[in-house]
């Protein structure tokens, strides 16, 4: 499979996303990476430090946790799509004070706001015409609510596939529109996002058998 690379993502489209988030707590931008017509796109929340820095997607401790997903798969990331619902790293900035009485700012990660992940949907929508993949796997509940709504949690529809349209922008030029509803039915298949199981290993095994459901939902397999 070809790996898609960002030349192909209309200029436009970044620079329209870009400009949306250009006046908030956010910083950088990433674009999703993998393969062009791969069978599976992953989707996570949003970059962090790491992946603003390495350029990536899943860096760091989360990328370490990402390779397992995919080791248990047997694939590897020139295999799959990887991509997330906001592009741009969200920060919160705070104020601590030392015992010498200096002042530093700590920046740290943040979820997206709902507000931020609609300013980015345009991106995503364009990425998922281009894949065309054959199941779309939101990681955590940012990623399944950009995609089916509020009204389902990863807790409750883990390891599960669904068929059924996504969420995409109503409108490019007017994010105030909101999202309309595909008309393309896809298949969707929920998982923890992979930072999940770093604040609770107990997900381990859930995690392990949703995985192992996924690889024989890939292979053909009942």
């Amino acid at each position: 499979m070809d790996e898609v690379q960002s030349a192909l993502v209309d200029p436009a489209i970044i620079a329209l996303c870009r400009a949306r988030l250009a006046h908030q707590p956010v910083e950088g931008f990433l674009l999703g990476r993998g393969a062009k017509a791969a069978k599976i796109m992953f989707v996570g929340e949003a970059p962090g430090a790491h992946e603003i820095e390495e350029g990536k997607p899943f860096a760091g401790q989360a990328g370490q946790v990402m390779n397992t997903y995919l080791e248990r798969l047997n694939l590897t990331r020139e295999q799959v799509y990887i991509t997330s619902a906001v592009r741009s790293r969200p920060y919160k900035d705070k104020e601590i004070v030392r015992s010498s009485g200096k002042k530093i700012f700590s920046r740290s990660n943040r979820s997206p706001t709902k507000a931020e992940v609609l300013a980015h949907a345009p991106l995503l929508d364009e990425e998922i015409r281009w894949v065309k993949p054959q199941i779309i796997a939101p990681m955590g509940n940012t990623a399944l609510h950009r995609l089916i709504g509020n009204h389902e949690t990863v807790t409750s529809m883990h390891g599960k596939l669904m068929e059924g349209p996504i969420q995409q922008a109503a409108q490019m030029d007017h994010p105030e529109a909101g999202y309309r509803f595909s008309e393309e039915i896809y298949k969707i298949f929920p998982l923890f996002h992979p930072a999940a199981v770093m604040y609770n290993r107990k997900l381990s095994r859930l995690i392990e058998s949703d995985l192992d459901t996924l690889a024989g939902i890939l292979s053909n397999k009942p």
